[in-house]
Protein backbone atom coordinates (compact mmCIF):
# COMPACT_ATOMS: atom_id res chain seq x y z
CA UNK A 1 0.00 0.00 0.00
CA UNK A 2 1.34 3.59 -1.08
CA UNK A 3 2.04 5.31 1.57
CA UNK A 4 0.03 8.81 1.88
CA UNK A 5 1.83 12.30 1.18
CA UNK A 6 1.03 16.04 1.85
CA UNK A 7 2.23 18.37 -0.45
CA UNK A 8 2.43 22.47 -0.70
CA UNK A 9 3.14 24.27 -3.74
CA UNK A 10 4.31 27.98 -4.42
CA UNK A 11 2.12 29.07 -1.29
CA UNK A 12 1.85 32.60 -0.65
CA UNK A 13 0.00 34.46 1.89
CA UNK A 14 0.03 38.06 3.11
CA UNK A 15 -2.54 39.20 6.28
CA UNK A 16 -4.75 41.38 5.95
CA UNK A 17 -3.39 45.08 6.61
CA UNK A 18 0.11 43.56 6.71
CA UNK A 19 3.06 45.17 4.58
CA UNK A 20 4.84 42.06 3.99
CA UNK A 21 3.77 38.89 3.13
CA UNK A 22 4.11 35.79 6.20
CA UNK A 23 4.14 33.70 3.45
CA UNK A 24 6.17 33.72 0.13
CA UNK A 25 6.16 30.92 -2.07
CA UNK A 26 6.88 28.11 0.20
CA UNK A 27 6.85 24.62 -1.49
CA UNK A 28 6.88 21.64 0.72
CA UNK A 29 6.27 17.64 1.05
CA UNK A 30 5.21 16.09 4.22
CA UNK A 31 5.61 12.17 4.36
CA UNK A 32 4.50 10.08 6.44
CA UNK A 33 6.11 10.21 9.87
CA UNK A 34 6.75 13.20 12.09
CA UNK A 35 8.17 16.23 10.01
CA UNK A 36 9.77 19.20 12.67
CA UNK A 37 8.87 22.75 11.41
CA UNK A 38 11.61 25.08 12.63
CA UNK A 39 11.71 28.76 12.72
CA UNK A 40 12.06 31.88 14.88
CA UNK A 41 8.97 33.85 15.69
CA UNK A 42 6.71 35.28 13.56
CA UNK A 43 8.22 33.48 10.59
CA UNK A 44 5.27 32.25 9.48
CA UNK A 45 5.31 28.52 10.54
CA UNK A 46 1.60 28.62 12.22
CA UNK A 47 0.10 29.93 9.06
CA UNK A 48 1.53 26.88 6.92
CA UNK A 49 0.63 24.86 9.37
CA UNK A 50 -2.94 26.04 9.21
CA UNK A 51 -3.04 25.97 5.13
CA UNK A 52 -1.95 22.40 5.08
CA UNK A 53 -5.04 21.66 7.59
CA UNK A 54 -7.20 23.55 5.25
CA UNK A 55 -7.65 26.46 8.25
CA UNK A 56 -6.75 28.89 5.65
CA UNK A 57 -6.73 29.66 2.42
CA UNK A 58 -3.42 30.70 0.40
CA UNK A 59 -3.81 33.38 -1.76
CA UNK A 60 -1.23 31.60 -4.19
CA UNK A 61 -0.53 28.23 -4.33
CA UNK A 62 -2.39 24.92 -4.17
CA UNK A 63 -2.40 22.38 -1.58
CA UNK A 64 -2.73 18.66 -2.61
CA UNK A 65 -5.54 16.48 -1.50
CA UNK A 66 -7.27 17.05 1.56
CA UNK A 67 -6.75 14.70 4.60
CA UNK A 68 -8.85 14.28 7.83
CA UNK A 69 -6.46 16.03 10.42
CA UNK A 70 -6.58 17.24 13.96
CA UNK A 71 -4.75 20.50 14.90
CA UNK A 72 -3.26 20.98 18.45
CA UNK A 73 -3.66 25.00 19.20
CA UNK A 74 -0.71 26.84 20.82
CA UNK A 75 -2.98 28.18 23.25
CA UNK A 76 -3.99 25.10 25.72
CA UNK A 77 -7.05 26.81 26.87
CA UNK A 78 -8.79 26.14 23.83
CA UNK A 79 -11.11 23.20 24.32
CA UNK A 80 -11.13 20.25 21.99
CA UNK A 81 -14.23 19.65 20.10
CA UNK A 82 -14.11 15.92 20.26
CA UNK A 83 -13.49 16.34 24.21
CA UNK A 84 -16.40 14.88 25.59
CA UNK A 85 -16.62 12.08 22.81
CA UNK A 86 -13.35 11.04 24.32
CA UNK A 87 -13.94 11.46 28.15
CA UNK A 88 -16.81 8.86 26.95
CA UNK A 89 -14.96 6.36 25.39
CA UNK A 90 -13.61 3.53 27.41
CA UNK A 91 -12.12 1.37 24.40
CA UNK A 92 -8.66 -0.08 24.41
CA UNK A 93 -7.45 2.85 21.90
CA UNK A 94 -9.07 5.63 24.92
CA UNK A 95 -7.95 3.59 28.07
CA UNK A 96 -3.92 2.97 26.47
CA UNK A 97 -4.01 7.03 26.05
CA UNK A 98 -5.13 7.90 29.23
CA UNK A 99 -3.06 5.65 30.94
CA UNK A 100 0.26 7.05 28.73
CA UNK A 101 -0.62 10.25 29.73
CA UNK A 102 -1.75 9.96 33.44
CA UNK A 103 -5.48 11.17 32.07
CA UNK A 104 -7.87 10.44 35.17
CA UNK A 105 -11.47 10.14 33.86
CA UNK A 106 -12.79 13.22 36.00
CA UNK A 107 -9.85 15.41 33.89
CA UNK A 108 -12.16 16.10 30.83
CA UNK A 109 -15.27 17.32 32.57
CA UNK A 110 -13.35 19.77 34.44
CA UNK A 111 -11.33 21.37 31.95
CA UNK A 112 -11.46 25.12 32.30
CA UNK A 113 -10.29 24.56 35.72
CA UNK A 114 -7.17 22.64 34.91
CA UNK A 115 -3.54 23.77 34.45
CA UNK A 116 -2.06 24.94 31.21
CA UNK A 117 -0.28 21.84 31.21
CA UNK A 118 -2.95 19.12 32.25
CA UNK A 119 -5.15 21.14 29.08
CA UNK A 120 -2.32 20.22 27.04
CA UNK A 121 -2.29 16.57 27.64
CA UNK A 122 -6.22 16.43 27.17
CA UNK A 123 -5.74 18.37 23.45
CA UNK A 124 -3.18 15.47 22.51
CA UNK A 125 -4.96 12.63 23.94
CA UNK A 126 -8.26 13.88 22.28
CA UNK A 127 -6.56 15.05 18.68
CA UNK A 128 -4.36 10.87 18.44
CA UNK A 129 -7.60 9.06 19.59
CA UNK A 130 -9.38 10.75 16.89
CA UNK A 131 -6.69 9.03 14.61
CA UNK A 132 -6.79 11.71 11.96
CA UNK A 133 -4.72 11.24 8.51
CA UNK A 134 -2.94 14.27 9.54
CA UNK A 135 -2.17 15.63 12.58
CA UNK A 136 -0.76 19.08 13.46
CA UNK A 137 0.83 20.08 16.51
CA UNK A 138 1.54 23.51 17.81
CA UNK A 139 4.26 23.50 20.67
CA UNK A 140 2.80 20.38 22.04
CA UNK A 141 5.07 20.67 24.85
CA UNK A 142 4.55 24.02 26.15
CA UNK A 143 3.01 24.06 30.19
CA UNK A 144 4.34 20.77 30.70
CA UNK A 145 6.55 19.35 33.23
CA UNK A 146 9.59 17.29 32.38
CA UNK A 147 7.82 14.03 33.37
CA UNK A 148 4.81 15.19 31.58
CA UNK A 149 6.89 15.96 28.59
CA UNK A 150 8.53 12.52 27.72
CA UNK A 151 4.91 11.06 28.60
CA UNK A 152 3.74 13.33 25.59
CA UNK A 153 7.01 12.17 23.35
CA UNK A 154 6.35 8.57 23.76
CA UNK A 155 2.59 8.95 22.77
CA UNK A 156 3.24 10.68 19.79
CA UNK A 157 6.08 7.91 18.59
CA UNK A 158 2.73 5.51 18.09
CA UNK A 159 1.19 7.90 15.33
CA UNK A 160 1.26 6.21 11.80
CA UNK A 161 -0.08 9.08 9.74
CA UNK A 162 1.19 12.56 8.61
CA UNK A 163 2.24 14.40 11.52
CA UNK A 164 3.09 18.32 11.63
CA UNK A 165 4.72 19.34 14.53
CA UNK A 166 5.81 23.32 15.59
CA UNK A 167 8.06 23.05 18.70
CA UNK A 168 11.62 24.42 19.91
CA UNK A 169 11.76 21.61 22.44
CA UNK A 170 15.02 20.36 21.85
CA UNK A 171 14.59 17.03 23.50
CA UNK A 172 11.43 16.73 21.01
CA UNK A 173 12.75 17.67 17.94
CA UNK A 174 15.87 16.00 18.42
CA UNK A 175 14.19 12.42 18.88
CA UNK A 176 10.76 12.11 17.07
CA UNK A 177 11.05 13.81 13.45
CA UNK A 178 12.45 12.41 10.44
CA UNK A 179 12.93 15.32 8.60
CA UNK A 180 12.86 19.47 9.45
CA UNK A 181 11.43 22.19 7.71
CA UNK A 182 13.70 24.97 8.42
CA UNK A 183 13.32 28.62 7.90
CA UNK A 184 15.89 29.80 7.22
CA UNK A 185 17.29 33.47 5.16
CA UNK A 186 13.72 34.21 4.38
CA UNK A 187 12.87 31.14 3.03
CA UNK A 188 11.82 27.35 4.26
CA UNK A 189 14.27 24.73 3.71
CA UNK A 190 13.46 21.07 3.77
CA UNK A 191 16.24 18.86 5.43
CA UNK A 192 16.25 15.28 6.58
CA UNK A 193 16.95 13.72 9.85
CA UNK A 194 16.12 15.50 13.43
CA UNK A 195 16.53 19.09 14.27
CA UNK A 196 20.86 18.23 15.55
CA UNK A 197 20.83 16.63 11.79
CA UNK A 198 19.28 19.68 10.26
CA UNK A 199 21.42 22.37 12.52
CA UNK A 200 24.90 20.59 11.59
CA UNK A 201 24.19 20.77 7.74
CA UNK A 202 22.48 24.22 8.03
CA UNK A 203 26.50 25.17 10.26
CA UNK A 204 28.12 23.37 7.48
CA UNK A 205 26.64 25.45 4.48
CA UNK A 206 26.75 28.18 6.99
CA UNK A 207 30.91 27.82 7.49
CA UNK A 208 31.18 27.80 3.26
CA UNK A 209 28.93 30.80 3.03
CA UNK A 210 30.74 33.24 4.66
CA UNK A 211 34.29 31.65 3.81
CA UNK A 212 32.55 32.17 -0.06
CA UNK A 213 31.01 35.81 1.21
CA UNK A 214 34.67 37.18 2.23
CA UNK A 215 36.06 35.96 -0.95
CA UNK A 216 33.87 37.34 -3.01
CA UNK A 217 33.97 40.72 -0.75
CA UNK A 218 37.85 40.78 -1.38
CA UNK A 219 37.52 40.16 -4.81
CA UNK A 220 35.07 42.82 -5.28
CA UNK A 221 37.49 44.80 -3.31
CA UNK A 222 40.06 44.41 -5.57
CA UNK A 223 38.00 44.72 -8.86
CA UNK A 224 36.78 47.85 -7.54
CA UNK A 225 40.68 49.14 -6.89
CA UNK A 226 41.61 48.00 -10.31
CA UNK A 227 38.06 49.79 -11.89
CA UNK A 228 39.38 53.29 -10.03
CA UNK A 229 43.24 52.63 -11.60
CA UNK A 230 42.06 52.02 -15.08
CA UNK A 231 39.09 55.09 -14.88
CA UNK A 232 42.14 57.64 -13.78
CA UNK A 233 44.10 55.92 -16.65
CA UNK A 234 41.34 56.85 -19.32
CA UNK A 235 41.09 59.59 -18.15
CA UNK A 236 44.81 60.41 -18.61
CA UNK A 237 44.32 58.93 -21.97
CA UNK A 238 41.58 61.07 -22.97
CA UNK A 239 44.03 64.08 -21.96
CA UNK A 240 46.70 62.89 -24.12
CA UNK A 241 44.20 62.23 -26.78
CA UNK A 242 42.97 65.97 -27.00
CA UNK A 243 44.78 67.89 -29.29
CA UNK A 244 43.05 71.54 -28.08
CA UNK A 245 45.78 72.20 -25.36
CA UNK A 246 48.08 72.34 -28.49
CA UNK A 247 49.84 75.00 -30.49
CA UNK A 248 47.98 75.20 -33.47
CA UNK A 249 51.49 75.17 -35.38
CA UNK A 250 52.88 72.01 -33.43
CA UNK A 251 52.45 69.56 -36.26
CA UNK A 252 54.74 66.46 -35.10
CA UNK A 253 52.59 66.55 -31.94
CA UNK A 254 49.02 66.51 -34.16
CA UNK A 255 50.51 63.68 -35.80
CA UNK A 256 51.71 61.74 -32.98
CA UNK A 257 47.96 61.92 -31.49
CA UNK A 258 46.68 61.10 -34.70
CA UNK A 259 48.90 57.66 -35.07
CA UNK A 260 47.75 56.65 -31.41
CA UNK A 261 43.89 57.14 -31.99
CA UNK A 262 44.75 55.22 -35.96
CA UNK A 263 46.71 52.06 -33.75
CA UNK A 264 44.43 52.13 -31.59
CA UNK A 265 46.90 51.59 -28.60
CA UNK A 266 46.32 55.02 -26.55
CA UNK A 267 42.32 53.81 -26.67
CA UNK A 268 42.74 50.27 -24.34
CA UNK A 269 42.57 51.98 -20.72
CA UNK A 270 39.09 53.67 -22.17
CA UNK A 271 38.46 50.29 -23.85
CA UNK A 272 39.63 48.21 -19.97
CA UNK A 273 38.12 50.88 -18.04
CA UNK A 274 34.30 50.26 -19.31
CA UNK A 275 34.56 46.73 -19.21
CA UNK A 276 35.29 46.83 -15.87
CA UNK A 277 31.78 47.82 -15.21
CA UNK A 278 30.34 44.89 -15.76
CA UNK A 279 33.04 42.35 -13.66
CA UNK A 280 32.12 44.88 -11.02
CA UNK A 281 28.81 44.37 -10.79
CA UNK A 282 28.71 40.60 -10.89
CA UNK A 283 30.83 40.86 -8.32
CA UNK A 284 29.42 43.12 -6.22
CA UNK A 285 26.02 40.71 -6.88
CA UNK A 286 28.03 37.49 -5.62
CA UNK A 287 28.90 39.07 -2.05
CA UNK A 288 24.84 39.46 -1.63
CA UNK A 289 23.84 36.34 -2.72
CA UNK A 290 26.11 35.08 -0.53
CA UNK A 291 25.37 37.39 2.67
CA UNK A 292 24.74 35.13 6.00
CA UNK A 293 21.20 35.85 7.79
CA UNK A 294 21.29 38.50 10.36
CA UNK A 295 21.28 37.40 14.26
CA UNK A 296 20.25 39.48 17.16
CA UNK A 297 21.66 39.10 20.77
CA UNK A 298 20.41 39.92 23.96
CA UNK A 299 22.30 42.38 25.32
CA UNK A 300 20.16 44.93 26.58
CA UNK A 301 21.51 48.34 28.20
CA UNK A 302 18.97 49.10 31.30
CA UNK A 303 18.89 52.37 31.65
CA UNK A 304 17.67 51.92 35.39
CA UNK A 305 17.78 50.84 38.74
CA UNK A 306 16.39 48.56 41.10
CA UNK A 307 13.95 50.24 43.43
CA UNK A 308 14.99 52.44 46.36
CA UNK A 309 12.30 49.92 48.89
CA UNK A 310 14.66 46.75 49.81
CA UNK A 311 11.87 44.75 50.16
CA UNK A 312 8.96 45.03 47.59
CA UNK A 313 7.18 41.33 49.03
CA UNK A 314 6.54 40.37 52.01
CA UNK A 315 4.24 37.39 52.35
CA UNK A 316 3.12 35.88 55.76
CA UNK A 317 2.64 31.94 56.62
CA UNK A 318 -0.56 30.70 55.35
CA UNK A 319 -2.69 28.35 53.32
CA UNK A 320 -4.49 29.64 50.35
CA UNK A 321 -6.76 27.57 47.90
CA UNK A 322 -5.12 25.83 44.64
CA UNK A 323 -7.89 24.44 42.77
CA UNK A 324 -11.57 23.15 43.16
CA UNK A 325 -9.97 21.10 46.09
CA UNK A 326 -6.52 21.60 47.31
CA UNK A 327 -4.60 24.03 49.01
CA UNK A 328 -0.50 25.27 48.49
CA UNK A 329 0.37 26.22 51.99
CA UNK A 330 3.39 29.05 51.95
CA UNK A 331 5.89 30.12 54.19
CA UNK A 332 6.62 33.46 54.89
CA UNK A 333 8.67 35.25 52.25
CA UNK A 334 10.27 37.99 51.03
CA UNK A 335 11.13 39.57 47.93
CA UNK A 336 13.97 41.85 47.32
CA UNK A 337 14.31 44.95 45.49
CA UNK A 338 17.03 42.73 43.06
CA UNK A 339 15.61 39.29 44.01
CA UNK A 340 15.39 36.52 40.45
CA UNK A 341 13.16 34.20 42.06
CA UNK A 342 12.52 30.75 39.80
CA UNK A 343 8.67 29.15 41.07
CA UNK A 344 8.72 25.32 39.95
CA UNK A 345 6.58 21.66 40.61
CA UNK A 346 4.46 19.49 38.42
CA UNK A 347 1.64 20.59 36.52
CA UNK A 348 -1.51 21.24 38.76
CA UNK A 349 0.96 21.93 42.06
CA UNK A 350 0.27 25.39 42.40
CA UNK A 351 2.99 27.43 40.49
CA UNK A 352 0.92 30.23 38.91
CA UNK A 353 -1.62 30.73 42.30
CA UNK A 354 1.82 30.92 44.12
CA UNK A 355 3.20 33.72 41.28
CA UNK A 356 -0.41 35.72 41.76
CA UNK A 357 0.08 35.77 45.70
CA UNK A 358 2.91 36.94 45.40
CA UNK A 359 1.85 39.90 43.05
CA UNK A 360 -1.09 40.58 44.88
CA UNK A 361 0.56 41.17 48.00
CA UNK A 362 2.78 44.33 46.89
CA UNK A 363 2.42 48.08 47.42
CA UNK A 364 0.02 49.32 44.52
CA UNK A 365 2.49 52.36 44.44
CA UNK A 366 5.35 50.06 43.05
CA UNK A 367 5.45 49.11 39.29
CA UNK A 368 5.38 45.82 38.19
CA UNK A 369 4.50 43.71 35.06
CA UNK A 370 3.00 40.52 34.85
CA UNK A 371 3.59 38.19 31.47
CA UNK A 372 0.52 35.68 31.73
CA UNK A 373 1.12 31.95 29.94
CA UNK A 374 -1.36 32.55 27.38
CA UNK A 375 -2.95 36.32 26.31
CA UNK A 376 -6.06 36.94 25.31
CA UNK A 377 -7.07 38.45 21.99
CA UNK A 378 -8.38 41.49 23.44
CA UNK A 379 -5.14 41.50 26.06
CA UNK A 380 -2.82 40.99 22.82
CA UNK A 381 -5.08 44.25 21.11
CA UNK A 382 -4.14 45.89 23.85
CA UNK A 383 -0.87 45.80 23.79
CA UNK A 384 -0.01 46.22 20.22
CA UNK A 385 -1.91 49.41 20.32
CA UNK A 386 -0.67 50.70 23.16
CA UNK A 387 3.14 50.13 21.34
CA UNK A 388 1.52 51.60 18.38
CA UNK A 389 0.09 54.84 19.90
CA UNK A 390 3.71 55.65 22.12
CA UNK A 391 5.36 58.08 21.52
CA UNK A 392 8.40 57.80 18.52
CA UNK A 393 11.58 57.73 20.96
CA UNK A 394 9.33 54.95 23.59
CA UNK A 395 8.59 53.15 20.28
CA UNK A 396 12.06 52.72 19.23
CA UNK A 397 13.39 52.29 22.53
CA UNK A 398 11.03 49.15 22.89
CA UNK A 399 11.35 47.52 19.53
CA UNK A 400 15.05 47.98 19.62
CA UNK A 401 14.52 45.84 22.78
CA UNK A 402 12.44 42.95 20.87
CA UNK A 403 15.41 43.06 17.91
CA UNK A 404 17.85 41.84 20.74
CA UNK A 405 15.21 39.33 22.36
CA UNK A 406 15.28 37.99 17.69
CA UNK A 407 12.25 39.14 16.45
CA UNK A 408 12.19 41.86 13.57
CA UNK A 409 10.94 45.12 15.05
CA UNK A 410 10.27 46.07 11.14
CA UNK A 411 7.19 43.76 11.25
CA UNK A 412 6.12 43.17 14.52
CA UNK A 413 3.30 46.15 14.35
CA UNK A 414 3.12 45.90 10.73
CA UNK A 415 -0.64 44.78 10.94
CA UNK A 416 -0.24 41.48 10.71
CA UNK A 417 -1.15 38.53 13.18
CA UNK A 418 1.85 39.11 15.85
CA UNK A 419 2.29 35.38 16.74
CA UNK A 420 2.34 34.53 20.93
CA UNK A 421 6.53 34.40 21.17
CA UNK A 422 6.13 38.13 19.67
CA UNK A 423 3.49 39.35 21.61
CA UNK A 424 5.83 38.34 25.47
CA UNK A 425 8.65 39.95 23.74
CA UNK A 426 6.75 43.25 23.41
CA UNK A 427 5.07 42.72 26.98
CA UNK A 428 8.70 42.68 28.52
CA UNK A 429 10.32 45.28 26.36
CA UNK A 430 7.45 47.14 27.45
CA UNK A 431 8.36 46.37 31.09
CA UNK A 432 12.00 47.29 31.15
CA UNK A 433 10.74 51.04 29.28
CA UNK A 434 8.43 51.65 31.71
CA UNK A 435 11.40 50.30 34.76
CA UNK A 436 9.20 48.11 36.40
CA UNK A 437 10.41 47.17 39.53
CA UNK A 438 9.45 43.55 39.26
CA UNK A 439 8.85 41.50 36.37
CA UNK A 440 6.35 38.56 36.98
CA UNK A 441 6.19 35.92 34.48
CA UNK A 442 4.31 32.54 33.81
CA UNK A 443 6.64 30.10 31.68
CA UNK A 444 8.48 33.04 29.49
CA UNK A 445 9.93 30.56 27.21
CA UNK A 446 6.38 29.10 26.05
CA UNK A 447 6.11 29.79 22.21
CA UNK A 448 9.74 31.05 21.74
CA UNK A 449 12.51 29.77 19.34
CA UNK A 450 15.20 28.42 20.76
CA UNK A 451 17.65 31.91 19.69
CA UNK A 452 14.63 33.67 21.91
CA UNK A 453 15.28 31.82 24.70
CA UNK A 454 19.15 32.28 24.70
CA UNK A 455 18.52 36.09 24.48
CA UNK A 456 15.83 36.21 26.87
CA UNK A 457 17.95 34.12 29.37
CA UNK A 458 20.81 36.98 28.96
CA UNK A 459 18.51 39.94 29.11
CA UNK A 460 16.51 38.91 32.49
CA UNK A 461 20.05 37.46 33.87
CA UNK A 462 20.90 41.07 33.73
CA UNK A 463 17.76 42.67 34.41
CA UNK A 464 18.34 45.21 37.46
CA UNK A 465 14.80 44.84 38.96
CA UNK A 466 13.16 41.85 40.60
CA UNK A 467 11.96 39.36 39.13
CA UNK A 468 9.57 36.03 39.51
CA UNK A 469 9.86 33.36 36.83
CA UNK A 470 7.21 30.47 36.48
CA UNK A 471 9.34 27.79 34.38
CA UNK A 472 9.66 23.99 33.78
CA UNK A 473 12.62 24.42 31.99
CA UNK A 474 15.46 23.84 34.89
CA UNK A 475 18.48 25.32 31.94
CA UNK A 476 16.23 28.87 31.72
CA UNK A 477 15.62 29.22 35.76
CA UNK A 478 19.36 28.13 36.40
CA UNK A 479 20.57 30.86 34.40
CA UNK A 480 18.20 33.54 35.03
CA UNK A 481 17.22 32.53 39.09
CA UNK A 482 19.43 33.35 42.21
CA UNK A 483 16.54 31.56 44.38
CA UNK A 484 14.38 29.20 43.80
CA UNK A 485 10.66 28.25 45.32
CA UNK A 486 9.36 24.68 44.47
CA UNK A 487 6.32 23.30 45.36
CA UNK A 488 5.63 19.57 45.87
CA UNK A 489 2.07 18.19 46.19
CA UNK A 490 0.43 15.37 48.12
CA UNK A 491 -2.80 14.23 48.54
CA UNK A 492 -4.53 17.92 47.59
CA UNK A 493 -1.83 19.40 49.90
CA UNK A 494 0.60 21.57 47.94
CA UNK A 495 3.95 22.57 50.16
CA UNK A 496 6.36 25.46 48.83
CA UNK A 497 9.78 24.63 49.75
CA UNK A 498 12.73 27.91 49.39
CA UNK A 499 16.08 27.13 48.41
Amino acid sequence: MAQKTLTLSRISYTYPQSAHPALCNVSATFIQGWTAVIGNNGCGKTTLARIACGLQKPDEGSVSTRLSFAYCEQDPRIEPTLLYDFACDFAPEAMRLRDALEIDDDLPWRFDALSGGEQKKLQIAVALWSNPELLVLDEPTNHVDAACRECILEALRTFSGIGIVISHDRRLIDSLPKQCLCFENGRFVMRPGTYSNAFEQRERELLCSQRANEKAKKTAAALQREYIRRAEEASKTAKRRSARMLDKHDSDGRAKRKLAIYTGQDGKAGALASTMDARLERARAEVARTRTEKRYDGFIAFDMQPHPRKTLIRADEESIPCGPAATLHVPQLYVGNTDHIGISGKNGSGKSTLARHLIGRMDPDISALFVPQEYTSDEAQRLVCRVRDESPETKGRILAIVARLNSDPDRILEGGRTSPGELRKLAIACGIVDHAALIAADEPTNHLDIHSIEALEQALAEFPGALIAVSHDEHFLETVCTRRLHITRTNGIATCMLS
